[in-house]
């Protein structure tokens, strides 16, 4: 593959997506392929539902990709769906004898020794912090900011992302048989999180809910890591079997009413119909009942998150900020943020990519997870390395 460029799977809980993607200028993608391929997919429940269509979908990207791309895929960035991800955090401090100046090769001993005495099983595919302290109260959000400063302790409050083995396990035998060995895993919400809320909003509690197909993901962030994740096997796909099984039509007809329905908090009045001109009509109200049913079913998931881990009292910032928005359910669901809004009686607002053509909540993931591979890359150059190891940037 070109030295400028990063090959990105990205394993929705409906589709996959296979990207190559290099830096542009201000801020901007250059794109040399971008392929994506429906599956059977993926829940919290059952993890990946067919093994066959899941195997089929990445064969079918990654070879039209090579297809259609002059360069060689020997390395692939992995998004991991937040089901398959287990959060775990941990504040940790070092001590040293001695003033030194931080560098990275002290920030990988903190996260070492952390990871020790978290004392948890598992398989770690990443890990990044909130923010970390020298001991004088101060927080540093960017771990740049900590190199060549002079101290005798070193704190972070640090989170380690656990990867489930059976989805480790099926990702990786379906990449070496397509001779693809070097895998980079990545939680696909914490990726969404850096790129898509702003650094200062995350130096409070910042709220990130992801409405996928067949799973959604709710994500509390603080600075550069993630404080408490669920995921919930509850999407566009519910409201569509909803609509099958209550309006007792074919599941193409299902997607229609939902692909045209603006969903509204308030009732539609009785006689208002969906379907104009068609043989059979239906009645607009009851469609908009049964796809509100759908965002309450998520937005129960969401109280009850809010009450099994802030239960004994709110910060300012829990009950201000508001809940990012972002995935193809936004869009799949016309008016969902004003509903999700109404019932959690919080501010909500869709969070996209702020980029020509791929502004939408549906390439939130996608773009994502290519902007943390590349970010990835530039960290493992040589140069990044020698810098760091002598203490970053000079005081």
């Amino acid at each position: 593959m070109r030295d400028e460029s990063v090959a990105v799977l990205d394993i929705r809980s409906g589709e996959i997506s296979f990207l190559i993607g290099s830096k542009g200028v201000n801020g901007t993608f250059v794109l040399r392929g971008f392929y994506s391929e429906k599956y059977e997919g993926y829940s919290v429940k059952d993890g990946i539902l067919d093994e066959a269509s899941f195997r089929r979908a990445v064969s079918v990207c990654i070879n039209s990709a090579r297809q259609n791309y002059d360069g060689e895929i020997k390395t692939v960035y992995i998004g991991v769906p937040s089901g398959a991800v287990r959060v775990q955090t941990k504040g940790h401090a070092n001590a040293y004898p001695r003033k030194r100046k931080i560098s990275s090769q002290d920030v990988d001993a903190l996260y070492e020794s952390g990871l020790n005495a978290l004392m948890a099983s598992g398989r770690v595919v990443r890990r990044s912090n909130m923010y970390f302290t020298l001991g004088d109260n101060r927080k540093y959000f960017n771990v740049s900011d900590l190199y060549g400063v002079p101290t005798t302790m070193l704190k972070g409050a640090l989170c380690y992302y656990f990867i489930e083995e059976r989805f480790y396990e099926s990702v990786s035998a379906i990449l070496k048989e397509l001779q693809i060995e070097d895998l980079h895993f990545i939680p696909s919400t914490l990726a969404q999180a850096i790129y898509l809320i702003p650094q200062k909003r995350r130096e409070d509690y910042a709220f990130l809910l992801d409405i996928g197909y067949r799973t959604s993901s709710f994500t509390v962030i603080y600075g550069n890591g993630i404080v408490h994740e669920e995921s919930f096997d509850c999407g566009v796909k519910t409201i569509l079997d909803r609509l099958v099984s209550e309006m007792k039509v074919e599941f193409s007809v299902a997607e229609e009413m939902l692909a045209t329905s603006q969903v509204t908090f308030s009732n539609i009045p009785e006689g208002v119909p969906w379907g104009v001109g068609q043989r059979k009509e239906y009645s607009a109200r009851e469609i908009n009942e049964h796809i509100k049913w759908g965002i309450y079913a998520l937005t129960q998931e969401i109280q009850t998150f809010f009450l099994k881990y802030y239960k004994d009292g709110l910060t300012t910032g829990l009950t201000v900020n508001p809940i990012g928005l972002t995935g193809e359910g936004v869009l799949a669901i016309q008016g969902v943020s004003g509903v999700v809004s109404n019932v959690l009686s919080r501010l909500t607002e869709v969070a996209a990519p702020d980029l020509p053509y791929y502004d939408k909540p549906t390439y939130s993931s996608n773009i994502s997870l290519l902007n943390m591979a590349l970010s990835d890359r530039t960290k493992q150059s040589l140069f990044y390395k020698f810098l760091n190891y002598f203490g970053g940037k000079r005081k």
